[in-house]
C-alpha cells in the first residue's frame, strides 16, 4: 500500500454532521406535531365545532410554537429579544455575609466620606 501524502484532502461524507430529517421536517418534531394537530382536530374542530380553516390556522400555531421553543436553534432566533446584561464594577473589599462586618471597613467608610466631603469643599472654594 503506497503511503498517503499528508497533505493530500481526506474526503469525508457530509451526512455525517446532519440531523435526520423528513424534507424540512426535522425528524425529533413528527410526534409531538402529530399530538398537537390531533389535539386541535378532537378540541377545535370535533368538540366546539369550529370551521376546518379555523382548526388548521390553530394547528399551524400550535406547531409553529412549538417549533420555535424546542427547535435546534431556537436559540437563533429567541437571543434577539434578549437585552444585554448591564455590568457594574465595585470597588470594596469581600467579606463574608455570615461573618460581622469588620472594624476596619466600618472606619474606611467613614473617612472616605469626610475625603469627599472636603474634595467637594475644595472645588467650591477655589
Amino acid at each position: 500500500m503506497p503511503a498517503r501524502d499528508p497533505n493530500e484532502f481526506v474526503s469525508v461524507n457530509g451526512a455525517l454532521n446532519l440531523k435526520p430529517s423528513f424534507g424540512p421536517i426535522p425528524a425529533d418534531q413528527i410526534i409531538p406535531w402529530g399530538v398537537i394537530a390531533l389535539g386541535n382536530i378532537l378540541v377545535a374542530n370535533r368538540l366546539l365545532g369550529l370551521s376546518w380553516v379555523i382548526t388548521i390556522l390553530s394547528t399551524g400555531w400550535g406547531i409553529g410554537t412549538w417549533w420555535i421553543l424546542t427547535g435546534s436553534d431556537a436559540s437563533r432566533f429567541l437571543s434577539k429579544f434578549r437585552s444585554p446584561p448591564v455590568w457594574l464594577y465595585g470597588h470594596l473589599p469581600y467579606f463574608s455575609p455570615l461573618e460581622p462586618i469588620p472594624r476596619n471597613l466600618e472606619n474606611s467608610k467613614k473617612g472616605q466620606k469626610g475625603k469627599k466631603h472636603r474634595k467637594k469643599r475644595r472645588r467650591i472654594n477655589s
